[in-house]
């Protein structure tokens, strides 16, 4: 199992891509891996209230091969992960947001993947 961890920064009311790669039994892991995904997300100044809450569709998120196109620049392997963000999500600028995404195996849940994502302010909101 692998953990993943990134961090960022997006502007306020903006749309943008949460990217991993992730492993099931120490291979990249593949749909049919996948029993649900759920991503939470909240501001960090405020965990008792998600500002994301969300059962992902697997097919929708889940590649069964490992992609590199070029919004992925950690390395030329390649994210099988992928979630496009809302814009109506990070809102607040200034605010740290934190995104978790659980994949939920027939073996149990994998570690989750996490990302913190500040959020810039723009001079057009």
């Amino acid at each position: 199992m692998m953990c993943t961890s990134t961090t960022g920064f997006v502007y306020e009311d903006s749309t943008f891509t949460l990217m991993a790669r992730f492993e099931v039994a120490g291979s990249n892991g593949v749909q049919a891996d996948c029993v649900s995904i759920q991503m939470k997300a909240w501001k960090t100044t405020d965990f008792d209230n998600t500002v994301l809450d969300a059962a992902l569709t697997v097919s929708s998120v889940v590649f069964d091969a490992l992609q590199t196109d070029g919004r992925w620049t950690r390395d030329s392997t390649g994210y099988n992960f992928r979630y496009d963000v809302a814009d109506t999500i990070c809102t607040d600028a200034g605010a740290l947001y934190l995104f978790e995404a659980v994949i939920e195996t027939s073996g149990g849940s994998l570690p989750p993947m996490v990302w913190e994502v500040t959020c810039k302010e723009t001079r057009s909101s």
